[in-house]
């Protein structure tokens, strides 16, 4: 399993937040990092107040499907 992902947001007081979640091994996903992800998921639904975003999968699907 071989996949990235990305948790952004702005801040009031310290900008925008960044951090690159991303799995290359060829294993599936251990426990520990897919409750990382969820822990992820969590503080971007607590702290973002709907800006940036949350995504994981295959950055080349965004590519073919919005052309960009």
């Amino acid at each position: 399993m071989d996949f990235c992902g990305e948790i952004t947001y702005e801040t009031a007081h310290d900008g925008w937040v960044h951090s690159d979640v991303c799995w290359h091994k060829d294993a599936e996903a251990s426990d520990e990092f897919r409750a990382l992800l969820h822990k992820c998921l969590d503080e971007w639904l607590d702290s973002s107040k709907g800006s940036g975003a949350f995504w994981v999968g295959d950055p080349q699907y965004f590519v073919a499907v919005t052309g960009g």
